[in-house]
């Protein structure tokens, strides 16, 4: 025997999942939901400009940091240099993953070891397809690149 009502209340319950399952599609739509809370970029329209590394680790490690990296961001174009050669790629953003068209260039000049050991890890990080994203940090903006190989964040560079 059901007790009085209880139609009522599984009609009612019915509807109000409905209508939570169905805000939740919208508020997920609007790019709101949990999954995109990390900052990842789909483009690099908003981090236009010089940036300059403040943190970073490669997993064999190595500090490739311990000469600020400089960032410069225009239109599809990234410039990187660290102590010794430039590096410049063309890129696409897709998932969150940089692609270099046409891979990495860099300059050829004859560096010692260890600066040539940071091109190459910056050269290999753009070639790995990096995940990248915009995080915070305790000094602003933190624009993140990472793979397996390791991980570097910049901060603005002509704050």
């Amino acid at each position: 025997m059901r007790p009085r009502g209880w139609r009522s209340w599984t009609v009612i319950g019915v509807v109000a999942a409905l209508l939570l399952g169905g805000g939740y599609a919208v508020w997920s739509a609007r790019g709101d939901s949990p999954r995109n809370d990390a900052g990842w970029l789909d483009s690099l329209d908003g981090v236009q400009g010089s940036w300059v590394s403040n943190a970073g680790f490669a997993s064999d490690g190595t500090k490739p940091w311990t000469t600020p990296v400089r960032l410069t961001i225009r239109d599809d174009v990234l410039s990187l240099y660290a102590a010794c050669n430039h590096l410049g790629a063309k890129v696409a953003v897709e998932d969150h993953r940089v692609f270099a068209n046409g891979g990495v260039g860099m300059t050829q000049i004859g560096c010692p070891e260890e600066p040539a050991a940071v091109d190459a890890w910056l050269a290999a990080l753009i070639d790995n397809h990096a995940t990248v994203a915009l995080k915070g940090s305790t000094e602003g903006s933190m624009l993140a690149f990472d793979t397996d190989a390791g991980w570097i964040g910049f901060i603005r560079g002509d704050q």
